[in-house]
């Protein structure tokens, strides 16, 4: 017979690995796992948290430039209890923008999102009514939104 046309090597043994190196193997992948697991969570909380300040500051911004661009009132209402908010025309009341972070759906999956105050007027002119701060949260990590009356929105560590 021709050597390398067998199952065996030359002293007899069968080529591959025994039960106990796969045991072995998966054992170690496992103990792996469990340190990795709550760090990967805690990472996936983080990127989650700061995608959404990222959205949540663009939409601030671009609240101020539709005011500025249609020359009317931009009214900003928050609700907290639905982790959403829109952008209305304030004379008409006409939606110009919803965003939610509620739910399972979301890709955000924020536990919190409030708006201090939850009703602010945006004007033409580059300024609003008042100060925002927009603090949100998932689990425990969080950020923090402020928005000056002259437009300046800026994201900081909560």
């Amino acid at each position: 017979m021709a050597s390398g046309t067998n199952d065996f090597n030359g002293n007899g043994a069968r080529d591959g690995f025994s039960m106990m190196e796969l045991l072995l193997v998966i054992v170690i992948l496992g103990i792996v796992a469990t340190f990795a697991g709550p760090s990967i969570s805690r990472i996936v909380r983080h990127n989650r948290t700061n995608s959404a300040a990222t959205v949540i500051t663009a939409d601030l911004q671009n609240a101020f430039a539709v005011a500025a661009r249609q020359r009317e009132p931009v009214r900003i209402v928050a609700d907290a209890a639905t982790k959403s908010y829109e952008f209305r025309d304030r004379a008409t009341g006409k939606v110009i923008r919803i965003r939610s972070f509620y739910g399972d759906t979301s890709e955000y999956r924020l536990t919190s999102l409030v708006f201090t105050p939850d009703t602010i007027d945006v004007f033409p002119s580059g300024v609003s009514s008042s100060w925002l701060v927009v603090d949100m949260a998932n689990g425990d990590y969080a950020r923090r939104i402020t928005a000056s009356t002259a437009g300046f929105i800026r994201m900081v560590p909560k």
